[in-house]
């Protein structure tokens, strides 16, 4: 259910992009027609099948391509982790006995990253599991290695 719903979303993204960059071709004059017309005459050449192929095939590639999941062999020490998480500006947004759940402090940054900034840590026998954004969960890996040598 992530999965898609991540993919949906990056798909919403992209169709709002799509659209921002044909109203102001539009506003500029630089394209011909607008509205219907263009939805039509996108969807019945070649080169409009193509770029919306393309947009479906990106958005369902996303969540691969975006997100990871990686484990550190170290005990549950939740002082290490959330200092881990505050030297890339994330915060502590829910914590449990064995989960803790991470979101960038700054709306800025949410909003850059498209409100997919969520890094949820889980405790995991002897390791534990980190998962997010690939931005941000190989940082915080190497942070936390780092402090176990």
């Amino acid at each position: 259910m992530l999965y898609f719903s991540r993919a949906l979303k990056c798909l919403f993204k992209l169709v709002v992009l799509l659209t921002v960059v044909f109203v102001a071709m539009s506003l500029t004059g630089t394209l011909e027609t607008g509205g219907l017309p263009l939805l039509k005459a996108l969807l019945a050449s070649t080169r409009g099948i193509i770029l919306m192929a393309v947009i479906v095939l990106w958005s369902a590639a996303y969540p691969f391509t975006s997100f990871t999941r990686m484990s550190v062999r170290m005990a549950w020490d939740e002082e290490r982790i959330v200092n881990a998480f505050a030297a890339y500006a994330y915060e502590p947004e829910s914590r449990s006995e064995d989960k803790m759940t991470f979101r960038a402090k700054s709306v800025l940054r949410r909003v850059l990253w498209q409100f997919d900034d969520r890094v949820t840590v889980t405790r995991d026998g002897g390791f534990i599991d980190i998962e997010g954004l690939k931005r941000i969960v190989p940082r915080v890996e190497t942070r936390l290695k780092a402090g176990v040598r």
